[in-house]
């Protein structure tokens, strides 16, 4: 279990530092509310078909514009919060079910109880 979490949070960690390093020039508002629809519409549909294919990297680029679009377009920063909240929760879903699937789901949990955060 704690192999598994440590070279999630690695990986995790280490595609931040690539993201970060990448040269990002701010996004149009046409650009902010095209991408919002797009991306709300494929988030929204049932058993996550419309992400199916989409990475998990890719996910949090899609919160990170949105973040930015919030910047950029503030008139519509409800709809941009909404939409990286439902990439974020999509995010979350994919590392609980990942957990589950090498059994260390139930040790996160016993742990959490514990304290040990």
């Amino acid at each position: 279990m704690k192999k598994t979490l440590a070279i999630a949070a690695d990986g995790y960690t280490y595609a931040q530092l690539i993201h970060s390093q990448e040269v990002q020039h701010a996004p149009t508002v046409e650009q902010c509310r095209a991408d919002q629809r797009l991306w709300l519409s494929k988030l929204e549909q049932p058993n996550g078909a419309g992400v199916a294919n989409v990475s998990y990297n890719e996910l949090d680029d899609w919160v990170s514009e949105m973040i930015d679009c919030h910047h950029v377009d503030p008139a519509f920063d409800i709809l941009y919060f909404n939409t990286a909240g439902e990439a974020s929760a999509t995010m979350l879903s994919r590392v609980e079910n990942f957990l589950k699937r090498h059994n260390s789901y139930g040790q996160f949990i016993a742990e959490d109880k514990q304290g040990k955060r």
